[in-house]
């Protein structure tokens, strides 16, 4: 049987924001950030890496290199999501972002994706991946 700690997981933007800013609302994003990623295996893709530098200073993407340098591996995908994927996303009613993640994830085998976002549940049902919050990755990381 796997485990969170086995699979690759994807930490989607708002994660990143929350913890960098220490979102009073969702203290899990931060604890997961700078406590457990030793723990896991991370895979940032193209479009979450374009998102961050999009929405973050400099001063917080260094930030983000440094966590992800304390992960248990950390695997940078600059490969642009397939197209044929992304369109199928859309077809199924996933925003553009969040078709062009989905086509990411689902291209790479990727099991875990991390979202605070609850559109993203709603929008994409039968994902190929599982989509958790912060708080339930922290619970799935309890020993």
């Amino acid at each position: 049987m796997t485990s969170i700690r086995d699979e690759a997981v994807a930490i989607a933007t708002k994660v990143w924001i929350f913890a960098l800013r220490k979102e009073p609302t969702y203290p899990a994003c931060e604890t997961l950030l700078f406590d457990k990623l030793p723990d896991l295996r991370i895979y940032m893709p193209l479009q979450i890496f374009l998102e961050l530098q999009r929405n973050l200073t400099a001063g917080e993407m260094r930030r983000v290199v440094l966590a992800l340098t304390r992960a248990r591996t950390a695997t940078w995908d600059y490969t642009p999501a397939r197209l044929d994927l992304v369109r199928q996303w859309e077809q199924r009613g996933a925003k553009k972002g969040d078709a062009v993640i989905s086509a990411h994830l689902e291209g790479a085998a990727i099991s875990y994706l991390v979202s605070e976002s609850r559109d993203f549940l709603k929008a994409l049902p039968e994902m190929p991946f599982t989509v958790l919050s912060s708080e339930e990755t922290l619970r799935l990381l309890a020993p």
